[in-house]
């Protein structure tokens, strides 16, 4: 297996509050049509310490969450691209210590980090109500982000 093909999506979230279950959601559609054994799925509601351990060795990262901006529009979907030896260290994200801080230390370290991190963002409503279920707006947006991020995998592996 060539090194360079490696990815990682990571689905982060909490599968109990409402529209924040979006990226689990998602990670889970995505085990059930990507089988190439170069690419790892996961999901989870963890920090990014933890995240750098599970990430260590992968060229490409993907992680999909939920996002809740001031002007946003439920359901909008966002791409970002993260170059992790430019990452601030002042960000802070809502999954405990930063993800991008943590980028930041593993690359500090000297940890073969991954080259290309993306992160891919569905606009939520709801964060607070406890239930499994996503609002109408980011449910109707899964399957849409399921099969961009399809595209972009298979496009990076052939």
């Amino acid at each position: 297996m060539n090194a360079k093909q490696k990815i990682i999506i990571y689905g982060l979230g909490n599968p109990y509050r409402c529209d924040d279950a979006v990226g689990i959601k998602i990670a889970e559609q995505l085990k059930n049509i990507l089988s190439d054994p170069r690419v790892t799925i996961r999901s989870g509601s963890i920090d990014g310490l933890t995240m750098l351990d599970e990430i260590l060795g992968y060229e490409r990262i993907i992680i999909v969450d939920s996002i809740k901006t001031a002007e946003g529009t439920p359901g909008d979907i966002f791409r970002t691209t993260v170059d992790s030896s430019d990452v601030p260290s002042s960000v802070s994200l809502s999954h405990g210590i930063s993800f991008l801080t943590a980028l930041k230390m593993g690359a500090r370290f000297g940890y073969d980090m991954p080259h290309q991190i993306e992160l891919f963002t569905i606009e939520i409503a709801d964060n607070e109500s406890f239930t499994e279920e996503c609002t109408q707006p980011v449910k109707e947006k899964i399957p849409v982000l399921v099969e961009i991020l399809k595209k972009e995998v298979d496009e990076y592996l052939t």
